[in-house]
């Protein structure tokens, strides 16, 4: 009876030791996008024919954009970059942001007259960095809800129609288009969680001059429609990206209930950050039962449950991986717990 009563006192301090160290070992479960360029652009105005011209194997065909598309690669967040100058100083802002429903690779391209984009659309999930720090600096970090505004074509301060409204007398984030051929021309991107211009090309006809900024600005129009000269076209580049946002997938090492002795059914546990399914090992090999055990939501935690018996006494040591079955969350392997199993009851 003794010796059975510090058996169950070392199973308890185990299991407890066990889900302390699960704890302090669980891993951030984000992961930032794993990124493709795609279209790119170091001209801030369209050539003479009222196109843009694109950097050398980043343009509408022949290039990224064709080798991303033939790769049939799944895409589920865009990225644009915009660097100018000011003051001398060139800076550089990035805005990461939710795909829409219905984006396509060729709907990404920069709009000119060739293919009369139009994209006046909120989007969601905007995450944003930039090192510009000056006169109406661009915020940065995650915000809800963004707006793209970006044509050839002239526009006025008209409401668009789209939620939140904006001003109707002044150039921001709510403007309506004027289809017009060699118009002025908007890129934008604006957060709407704070009413800020995170980044605006206007005036992109060809011979310009670009009305270029980052952050709202200090003038008339937020969103520097009219108001070039602060900012330079010198070293300006327009990157476009696509991604796939992934979570990094978690398994916790895996616990165990039941009858700790040999030959007895012992349930082993594990719990993970995604959907997928659970192997679970020992000793370097795969435990009958327990391969491929399918996640299971159970009031919220996801977890993989099987049945072993051990077939030995003394140190169990078990670990376990976790197979994703979305391209949303990474494969992941847990830790190795150790379980004291005792003699069989009635062994001698």
């Amino acid at each position: 009876m003794r010796q059975r009563a510090e058996f169950l006192t070392r199973c308890i301090r185990i299991s407890l030791c066990i889900l302390f160290i699960n704890f302090l070992n669980a891993p951030s479960s984000f992961a930032a996008p794993t990124w493709t360029l795609i279209y790119q652009t170091t001209n801030s105005a369209r050539d003479g024919s009222d196109v843009f011209q694109y950097s050398a194997g980043y343009g509408k065909t022949g290039g990224a954009a064709d080798t991303f598309i033939a790769s049939g690669q799944n895409w589920d967040v865009i990225k644009i970059r915009m660097d100018a100058t000011t003051g001398g100083t060139t800076y550089s802002t990035e805005v990461y942001f939710d795909k829409w429903a219905g984006a396509t690779i060729a709907g990404l391209q920069l709009p000119d007259h060739a293919n009369q984009s139009v994209i006046s659309k909120n989007v969601t999930n905007l995450v944003v960095t930039s090192n510009y720090t000056g006169a109406g600096k661009v915020k940065t970090g995650s915000f809800a809800l963004g707006r793209l505004e970006m044509w050839p074509y002239n526009y006025s301060p008209a409401l668009s129609g789209l939620s939140p409204p904006g001003n109707a007398s002044t150039f921001d984030w709510d403007d309506t288009i004027s289809v017009v051929t060699n118009g002025h021309g908007s890129y934008q991107i604006h957060n709407l969680t704070d009413t800020q211009t995170i980044i605006a090309w206007n005036m992109h006809r060809s011979g310009g001059p670009a009305e270029i900024g980052m952050g709202n600005s200090t003038g008339s129009h937020p969103d520097w429609t009219s108001g070039g000269g602060t900012w330079t076209n010198t070293n300006f580049l327009i990157q476009v990206s696509v991604g796939i946002s992934t979570t990094s997938g978690t398994i916790g090492n895996p616990t165990a209930s039941g009858n700790f002795s040999k030959g007895k059914a012992l349930t082993l546990t594990a719990v993970t950050n995604g959907p997928g399914k659970v192997t679970f090992y020992t000793r370097g090999k795969r435990i009958p039962g327990c391969v491929g055990v399918q996640v299971v939501d159970y009031s919220g935690l996801l977890k993989a449950i099987c049945t072993m018996k051990p077939d030995t006494s003394g140190a169990l040591k078990v670990n376990a991986s976790y197979t994703s079955n979305t391209s949303a969350y990474t494969n992941a392997s847990s830790g190795v717990s150790e379980f004291a199993i005792g003699r069989r009851s009635g062994a001698r």
